[in-house]
């Protein structure tokens, strides 16, 4: 069976999965990691280029490669940098809406918004304008996890993975959510060979928390065709 680790996005932490694991077979040992700057992780007070990010989640999975890893967003990202330069760690990644488009989409803009708000102390007056909707101990937990995560991942953000994807040869699935939903939509399907690509109907962005068993599904079967590839 294989081992699996889950890349969170930008502004989260290792507990963004908490949920979404529980969904995952037991038997892949699911295990959700942080991001370097993110939750538990160093907070050095420079050096988080996608390269970077990924030279440290290589490290922290040395003992258990080659493992499948699966990523969110800026997770997403991480991951497809490790398989390029650390292939021997990866035995396939799944990019759970990987993006693209940060410039001119809803997520993109909302994501910028968090990144101004980090800078300037405005982080509740902004998540309570962005989310509406979202539960009060889940906003709570956007601006504790944006709060310590260190201002030097948005000083070094790197939304630029695309520059690795033609050195990936490890199995790719993605699964994205819909882009009139705010979703990364199947635009990131052209930048791989043959990727498996699964949509989830009426998911945008955070479709694992939002469609959290039909991911899970999705997660399940791409995890499988990787092992059988």
């Amino acid at each position: 069976m294989p081992t699996v680790r889950l890349l969170h996005g930008l502004g989260a932490d290792r507990r963004a999965f908490q949920r979404f694991e529980r969904l995952l077979p037991v038997a892949w040992e699911p295990v959700s990691l942080d991001l370097l700057g993110h939750g538990a992780a160093p907070h050095p007070s420079t050096g988080y280029s996608l390269e970077e990010h990924a030279a440290y989640i290589a490290g922290v999975i040395e003992a258990i490669a080659p493992c499948v890893l699966v990523g969110h967003s800026y997770g997403a990202a991480t991951a497809v940098a490790i398989a390029a330069r650390h292939a021997s760690s990866v035995r396939g990644i799944v990019l759970l809406d990987p993006i693209t488009h940060m410039g001119d989409a809803a997520v993109g803009s909302r994501t910028e918004q968090m990144m101004h708000a980090r800078r300037v102390g405005t982080l509740r007056e902004t998540v309570d304008r962005l989310f509406p909707e979202a539960s009060e101990p889940l906003k709570a937990w956007t601006v504790e996890t944006w709060e310590q995560m260190s201002v030097g991942v948005i000083d070094e953000f790197d939304p630029h993975w695309t520059r690795f994807a033609d050195r990936v040869e490890v199995p790719v699935a993605i699964v994205h959510g819909q882009l009139e939903l705010g979703g990364g939509g199947d635009l990131a399907a052209d930048w791989f060979d043959e990727p498996r690509v699964t949509s989830i109907d009426g998911a945008g962005h955070y479709l694992h928390a939002t469609h959290a068993r039909e991911t899970a599904d999705a997660v399940r079967d791409s995890v499988n065709w990787i092992i059988d590839a």
